[in-house]
């Protein structure tokens, strides 16, 4: 279990395409059907700081004995309830190459606060213990450029490739202590990641239909402790690749104003430590509803919102994301 929760932990910080495009979809509802190019314009510089909240709660019971009857189990119990929660405060940068082309840079702080409790195996009155594991650092930093196949006609194509590196604390660097969590939780996903996505955007007035699909495909990556229990140091993971699907409509209110609703879905595979399926490892099914909101608050300045609520036991609990894009 805390393998599938680090994972999914570790997808929502490198979230990617599907959220980056609704959010050039929500900045573009209100002129979409006035202008063709939705990319930085060409010549023209963005900056967007951003604030993301996270909260993941889960809850797991092992059973060390043997059941006498359905309502009756004899044996050794086990309870473990962990709420983590994630702060990222991130600075993005994009420059319009041309009308067609955007290229971006993307760093993040992420600050981790996760609360373990814990109640110990025993036969008479339980023992419950509580552990907090906190600590923060540079995220894992990631570079994308982005290209409007089409300007003339509809429906708009748009294609993604994306870049994410390892600058982030690894999971796979620092051990666990006597209780099974990390002392300082880990930043980052400890691996490069290679990320191409298509978006497709249609106007239809008064709304904006759109859909994003791509694949995560992750770099095998040095661990820099012992994984499969061969007391050598010198493992090799994989984290598992993954796809996205996601898909959704915007609202112009007016010409200041505009809404959206959509779904995401994303399918993690099998992760490898040295070849071999990891201990623990299993296929992940994360799905979430998001809905958000852009408002112009200049010609050049607006304020988005996003917040997803997760669909699936893998899935975030909820998370909430501000951005303010300014355009130079």
């Amino acid at each position: 279990m805390k393998r599938t929760m680090m994972f999914a932990g570790l997808l929502l910080s490198i979230a990617g395409t599907v959220q980056a495009q609704d959010r050039q979809v929500v900045d573009s509802v209100a002129s979409a059907l006035e202008t063709q190019g939705l990319l930085t314009p060409q010549g023209h510089f963005e900056i967007e700081p951003s604030f993301s909240y996270s909260q993941n709660t889960s809850n797991r019971i092992s059973i060390l004995g043997y059941s006498v009857l359905p309502a009756l189990v004899v044996g050794l119990i086990e309870a473990e309830d962990a709420d983590l929660t994630t702060f990222t405060w991130g600075l993005a940068a994009r420059y319009g190459l041309t009308n067609r082309i955007e290229l971006e840079l993307r760093a993040p702080w992420v600050y981790r606060h996760d609360t373990y409790t814990k109640r110990e195996p025993g036969e008479g009155a339980p023992t419950t213990r509580n552990f907090t594991s906190n600590g923060g650092g540079l995220g894992d930093i990631e570079g994308a450029i982005r290209y409007q196949f089409n300007l003339e006609s509809v429906p708009f194509w748009i294609g993604g490739f994306r870049v994410k590196s390892d600058t982030g604390d690894s999971p796979f660097d620092q051990a666990l202590n006597a209780d099974g969590i990390f002392p300082d939780p880990p930043t980052g996903s400890g691996a490069w990641a290679i990320e191409p996505s298509l978006t497709l955007i249609y106007p239809s007035d008064p709304a904006v239909l759109f859909g994003s699909a791509g694949y995560t495909w992750n770099l095998e990556a040095d661990a820099g402790r012992d994984l499969d229990g061969d007391d050598l140091a010198n493992d090799h993971v994989d984290l598992g690749d993954s796809f996205f699907l996601g898909m959704g409509m915007g609202f112009a209110v007016n010409n200041r104003l505009s809404f959206s609703l959509g779904v995401n879905h994303r399918t993690v595979f099998i992760s490898r430590v040295n070849g071999k399926r990891a201990s623990g490892a299993e296929v992940l099914q994360l799905d979430s509803l998001t809905t958000g909101f852009s408002l112009a608050l200049t010609d050049r300045t607006s304020i988005n919102m996003n917040l997803q609520a997760g669909l699936t036991e893998d899935a975030p609990d909820i998370q909430v994301n501000f951005g303010m894009p300014i355009m130079f």
